[in-house]
């Protein structure tokens, strides 16, 4: 019986270059291997959320400036527009820092992007691109009023690329290695993060806030057009919250910050409602309390469905009882009671519904085929 030496086993070096060689050859499919793209840490999603809010916060001052100056802008070149480009300016840095390091690690292409932060990399330059068109936009056609400045293509491309900046958090704190009953640092990002996202939302749909209509007055000859107003407003506040209930246990008091970062950001937009604007404000914090109570009492989540399903639909009933309920005891609404109590059952189916498709029933074993 022979003795012959067996072959000794190849370095990791070794195996690292045959591999490396055999990806390369002409005819061969085999992927190259990759590492794992990297995950930002909640301090790195916590910067990125204090960046964005700058940049954020610019463009609600913006809106301000619109609102309450109108026709006496005249100019691209004004203070709130520094805030918020320099805002941007920020975030692009840190962002491009956040790549940087990576790179600086071996990594490259997409494995030097942070998890969810690739949606920051796609929205910088279409924030640069809005920018620099607005400024063109604003030199040959003047300046913007009303729902226009709203609904201007290059305003539009501003507010796609900042929404787009300022969600990657969340998707970063979605996609991370945790289970749902993450420590509470890891979720605050995500809860600061869905704030940023329904802020945008809303200003961008400020036209049909519903939370700016009754202090002027519902009167009797309410149109559908108002009430459904509510329905639209509705669905934009409930879609965040339960998004965030999917994916975690919140915090207490989670909500009640998304709802009040809101609500203030929005009333900064209205200087028309007066003293209304504080009642708004309150409206938007015992919404958010009353929703924090109902989490901790529930607890909804994917795997307990009833639960989730009557949170849902209870969910925007926390926002249109007190509101409309409160409108009705000030005299500031005439409608009929019937009405306003409709209106409000109709959010409610409207949560339930939206439920539905953020936490779909399972599907049969057949279907999953």
């Amino acid at each position: 019986m022979r003795n012959d030496k067996l072959p000794a086993p190849l370095s990791s070096e070794s195996s690292t270059l045959i591999v490396s060689l055999m990806t390369t050859l002409p005819g061969r499919s085999t992927p190259a291997v990759q590492p794992d793209r990297p995950e930002a840490t909640p301090a790195q999603n916590l910067v990125t959320i204090l960046v964005s809010w700058w940049l954020m916060i610019g463009i609600f001052i913006d809106g301000w400036a619109h609102n309450t100056l109108g026709e006496e802008l005249e100019t691209f070149f004004t203070p709130w527009h520094a805030v918020f480009y320099s805002g941007y300016l920020v975030t692009a840095l840190w962002i491009g820092s956040l790549v940087w390091r990576r790179w600086r690690e071996g990594r490259r292409g997409l494995s030097a992007v942070p998890v969810g932060y690739g949606m920051a990399l796609l929205g910088i330059p279409v924030f640069a691109f809005g920018g620099v068109g607005d400024m063109l936009w604003h030199i040959a056609f003047g300046i913007e009023v009303g729902i226009e400045a709203l609904l201007s293509p290059t305003h539009l491309l501003l507010f796609l690329g900042a929404e787009l900046i300022a969600v990657s958090p969340l998707v970063a704190s979605w996609r991370a290695r945790t289970s749902r009953k993450a420590p509470a640092a890891n979720v605050w990002p995500a809860v600061l993060s869905a704030t940023a996202a329904l802020s945008f939302a809303s200003f961008m749909n400020m036209y049909l806030w519903a939370l700016y209509r009754v202090p002027q007055g519902y009167g009797e000859n309410a149109s559908s057009g108002d009430l459904a107003s509510i329905l639209l407003t509705a669905v934009m506040l409930a879609a965040p919250v339960l998004l965030l209930v999917k994916r975690w246990q919140l915090p207490f008091g989670a909500v009640t910050v998304l709802y009040g970062v809101n609500s203030a950001l929005m009333i900064v937009l209205a200087p028309w409602l007066g003293d209304a604007r504080w009642r708004v404000l309150l409206v938007g914090l015992v919404a958010g309390f009353l929703t924090d109570v109902l989490i901790a009492v529930l607890r909804p989540s994917p795997k307990r469905t009833v639960e989730l399903r009557i949170f849902a639909t209870a969910l925007p009933l926390t926002v249109w009882l007190p509101y409309l309920g409160g409108a009705q005891a000030l005299g500031l609404l005439s409608i009929s009671l019937e009405l306003w109590l409709g209106v409000c059952v109709m959010a409610a189916l409207g949560g339930l519904a939206l439920s539905g498709l953020i936490v779909p029933p399972a599907l049969p074993s057949e279907a999953e085929g």
